[in-house]
């Protein structure tokens, strides 16, 4: 009797471990399509911002009420669009959230990149330069360096003439 309660114990745990990362993976779905469609939302504000710069450098009058707006709309899609990232990046972590939890309290949402990951706060782009201090030496080293390597080259000629 205690096989069979641990065998259907066993079962029940890995359908409810399969049935919650399918959600989670609902969840995640549903979150790209969200940050796709912000990522739209803006490029077409934007496109339509430009095409305001430009009737404004042709001469031609504008409202001041559709640049607001515009503004507006490019500032609101710019919060969903980090809101999204960090609902994403926080799902990854730690599955679907539960009701009440404030996503944005645990995920800085200025710490989430494009991609929807946490960015790394001491990243950041270097240069790295090599020196081989063997290499560093003064002018005479350098002379006879060109030299064996004349004497070298004129070897090999001499050799396969």
């Amino acid at each position: 009797m205690k096989i069979i309660r641990r065998v259907g114990s066993a079962i029940s745990q890995s359908v409810d471990f399969l049935v919650e990362k399918n959600r989670q993976a609902a969840h995640l779905n549903r979150l790209k399509a969200v940050i796709i469609c912000e990522k739209k939302a803006l490029q077409n504000a934007y496109a339509a911002l430009g095409q305001q710069y430009m009737a404004v450098l042709e001469g031609r009058k504008t409202q001041e009420s559709e640049t607001a707006a515009l503004t507006e709309e490019i500032n609101a899609a710019k919060l969903r669009l980090k809101k999204a990232r960090a609902r994403y990046e926080y799902t990854l972590r730690y599955g679907v959230p539960k009701k009440g939890i404030r996503v944005e309290e645990v995920i800085d949402i200025d710490e989430v990149d494009e991609n929807g990951a946490k960015k790394d706060p001491d990243e950041q782009d270097i240069t790295i330069a090599y020196a081989d201090p063997d290499a560093v030496c003064d002018d005479e080293a350098i002379d006879e360096a060109i030299e064996e390597t004349i004497e070298e080259t004129s070897a090999k000629k001499n050799n396969q003439e």
